[in-house]
């Protein structure tokens, strides 16, 4: 690994939040943050969830530790990453897209330790590029690990999803999905939500409403406690989201689509690849009160070869309060690979 000047940090939370936008073929464009020091080969591409956009302003303790290189895209169709090009598959586009963005941000592919993770539908891309083929993502052969947070998995192979699955997923990206044409439940939520989105108030009011209203007192406690080693007040947590979630719903094409790419086909199927592909370790986390998501990680347990299933306590985002130590099993578990 690269050395780092011990006189100064690399990573600049002001910076980090910042949006950088990377022109793609075909009058597309790519927004994303970073944060860490440039050099270092160790890089951790992050991919957050719907009603989000890529940020680098607060990167793991034990990420810091190792000078890791973290990167965070917008996904295409959300905030100002461009809407897709439809007529090609998704996981062909992402795959292209995320190679533009590693080659731009290191010409000469001067790393050598990449890590995957991906929160809630942000696991969806991470294990597209994980399980990508190499003539495809050739600079997948280099992935040490992939870390799913409150994932989802490839539903064209996980039969009886639907029986897994909550209400809250069974009507966004389950049966009804599928049948009820034109994506009228999803534009049924925009009508119902989209103007609440527009304004840092309407905003603030739908993620207490859904996130923050549904954590108990422990986990409020732990949610404190996150928030001041990271020195941030719940104030300044809920706007930062509030102003990624406006941000993102400048462009609705991507969340349009979220059901339909969960659906789609991935480019593989977990329980069939290959031996060099499957041997790189896998964690799975799931929160034990998530009423949004990760009712098909014992899937994606059973499914992929070198996952191991973590549980944390508290609802949809709690695995962020514990990213350390979920980041230093992940590191352990990739050197032992």
């Amino acid at each position: 690994m690269a050395s780092i000047n011990a006189t100064s940090d690399p990573y600049d939370k002001v910076k980090g939040n910042q949006e950088h936008i990377l022109p793609l073929p075909g009058d597309r464009q790519l927004a994303y943050a970073h944060n860490g020091p440039p050099q270092s080969r160790t890089v951790i591409l992050f991919f957050t969830g719907i009603m989000s956009v890529g940020t680098a302003a607060n990167v793991p303790e034990s990420c810091s530790e190792i000078h890791a290189r973290w990167i965070s895209p917008t996904l295409p169709g959300m905030g100002n990453s461009s809407t897709r090009d439809v007529s090609v598959p998704y996981h062909v586009s992402l795959s292209k897209d995320v190679t533009a963005l590693l080659t731009h941000l290191y010409p000469t592919a001067d790393f050598d330790t990449p890590y995957l993770a991906g929160g809630s539908y942000g696991t969806v891309q991470a294990q597209m590029l994980y399980g990508a083929p190499y003539n495809l993502f050739p600079l997948g052969r280099k992935i040490a690990g992939c870390l799913l947070l409150s994932g989802f998995s490839p539903l064209k192979h996980h039969a009886g999803y639907a029986k897994k699955v909550n209400w809250h997923n069974w009507f966004s990206i389950g049966p009804p999905t599928r049948v009820i044409p034109f994506h009228l439940l999803q534009r049924l939520f925009k009508t119902a939500i989209g103007s609440k989105l527009q304004s840092l108030d309407g905003a603030r009011a739908f993620l207490k409403q859904t996130i923050f209203n549904t954590m108990d007192l422990e986990e409020k406690q732990v949610f404190y406690e996150w928030a001041a080693k990271n020195d941030l007040t719940e104030s300044e947590f809920i706007d930062r989201m509030a102003r990624g979630t406006i941000e993102c719903c400048k462009n609705w094409d991507g969340f349009m689509e979220v059901s339909d790419i969960i659906h789609s086909d991935w480019g593989f199927d977990p329980r069939t690849l290959d031996a060099e592909h499957a041997s790189k370790a896998m964690l799975v986390v799931g929160s034990q009160s998530d009423y949004i998501g990760g009712g098909t990680n014992d899937w994606l347990v059973a499914s992929y070869k070198s996952a191991t299933l973590r549980l944390v306590p508290g609802s949809h985002i709690s695995s962020l309060f514990y990213m350390d130590e979920l980041w230093k099993e992940l590191f352990a578990m990739a050197s032992s690979n």
